[in-house]
């Protein structure tokens, strides 16, 4: 059967890097195809579609567990007569709260897209089950393919949920190149400010995953070192007032967004929240840092790589070391010291636990600070990493990413 209509089902339009990719992703295939983007939840529009898009209005932002199954439910039944009405050829569904519904709802073929590795972090009864949900939806017979975002998403669902690996192909997230560095040469005020200093920024949901006390911890011990240093964390999350009280206990004078406060550089660590054009704070900073204790992927290394910033990260599972050095990668290695051979700086991950202010500096942390505080002095060292990263990020541009999209789809249509 010659595939012709497609929907892409996608959780939301706001938050995070999968719904940017599912947005990015129907733009380009729908060249190609006629494209659908089907949204669970419309609660807020952070990533806009102009092409045909049905809204199922159902509300996956309440985290009680028997109102996301009713509601996981009711929209099963809600594809189920919109596959029977549209008549899709296949289904390309995003996330896991995507996945489910498209399983439970009527017959039809689906590619599955795998954006998380949480699965690898999450060791107790909630982790467990988690697994045994996502191996019952992956294991599905209308999973034609389950798509991963990374190599290590994909050992990681070989090796922990017995997934068979010839059902598994690695897809890397597209990238509008030329949009990002168009989108990185706009300064408005607030960008203004922050040009030429020693700026670290970070970009990412203000989460466990994410890490980020652990690069607030380091980034006060850099400011003891170099007073001129500033943090820029863009992202919103359930830990925002948490990191803010450990900045305060830490010293730090903080600069929150939502607060209405004018912005100067009196302040040392700046909260900015979401923002619509992350590219032109990312393109100020002298150095772009990942703190992340998991990831899927790593969106925002790639970003930061296309608007000429060099990057230090976490190799966490997965994603981040694919990016920065994969042929250290694909020896199967993990950095327990600092490696930076490629195409970025690859640094040890963190353990997954919240630290606070009142803790010792552990042997990690320490090897961070030092790092960080060479890097930012050593000119050379930062414009050739700043010309690799732009290099490698031409590697994840949209056009290559999506031909490998087309072949996939041509050859489940067989």
């Amino acid at each position: 059967m010659k595939i012709k209509k497609i929907a892409v089902t996608v959780p939301s339009l706001a938050k995070g890097g999968l719904e940017r990719v599912a947005v990015q992703e129907a733009k380009e295939l729908e060249k190609f195809y006629d494209v659908t983007l089907v949204v669970m939840d419309s609660f807020r529009v952070d990533y806009p579609f102009e092409g045909k898009k049905v809204e199922l209005s159902v509300d996956l932002e309440n985290r009680n567990i028997l109102s996301r199954a009713y509601n996981l439910l009711k929209a099963a039944f809600k594809l189920r007569r919109l596959v029977v009405q549209e008549k899709f050829d296949l289904m390309i569904s995003h996330g896991e709260l995507s996945t489910l519904p498209n399983v439970l709802s009527i017959d039809c073929d689906m590619l599955a897209v795998v954006h998380e590795n949480r699965y690898a972090a999450l060791k107790d009864f909630q982790g467990r089950l988690v697994n045994g949900i996502l191996k019952y939806l992956l294991s599905s017979s209308k999973v034609k393919k389950v798509v991963t975002v990374s190599e290590g998403i994909r050992d990681t669902l070989v090796e922990r949920l017995d997934i068979d690996g010839e059902k598994i192909k690695t897809i890397y997230n597209p990238y509008d190149i030329e949009k990002i560095g168009a989108m990185a040469k706009a300064r408005g005020e607030i960008s203004s400010i922050f040009e030429g200093l020693p700026l670290l920024l970070t970009v990412g949901r203000l989460t466990m995953q994410k890490g980020q006390w652990y690069l607030i911890r380091i980034f006060a011990e850099l400011k003891r070192r170099n007073p001129e240093l500033k943090l820029m964390i863009l992202g919103i999350g359930e830990l925002k007032e948490r990191l803010i009280k450990l900045s305060r206990e830490l010293g730090l004078n903080v600069y929150e967004w939502d607060k209405g406060e004018k912005i100067d550089l009196a302040y040392d660590i700046y909260f900015m929240g979401f923002m619509s054009n992350p590219f032109e704070y990312i393109s100020v900073s002298k150095l772009f840092v990942m703190s992340s204790l998991w990831e899927g992927f790593g969106n925002t290394i790639v970003e930061s790589m296309a608007c000429g910033v060099p990057v230090l990260t976490s190799d966490c599972r997965s994603g981040p070391g694919e990016i920065v050095a994969p042929s250290f990668k694909k020896r199967g290695l993990e950095a327990d010291d600092v490696y930076d051979e490629e195409y970025g700086v690859l640094m040890p991950v963190f353990e997954n636990s919240f630290v606070d202010a009142h803790s010792r500096m552990s042997e990690k942390e320490l090897l961070w600070v030092d790092t960080i505080e060479k890097l930012l002095l050593d000119e050379e060292r930062l414009n050739r990493l700043r010309s690799k990263g732009f290099e490698r990020a031409n590697d994840f541009s949209k056009d290559i990413i999506v031909s490998e999209w087309k072949s996939l789809i041509e050859e489940v249509s067989v």
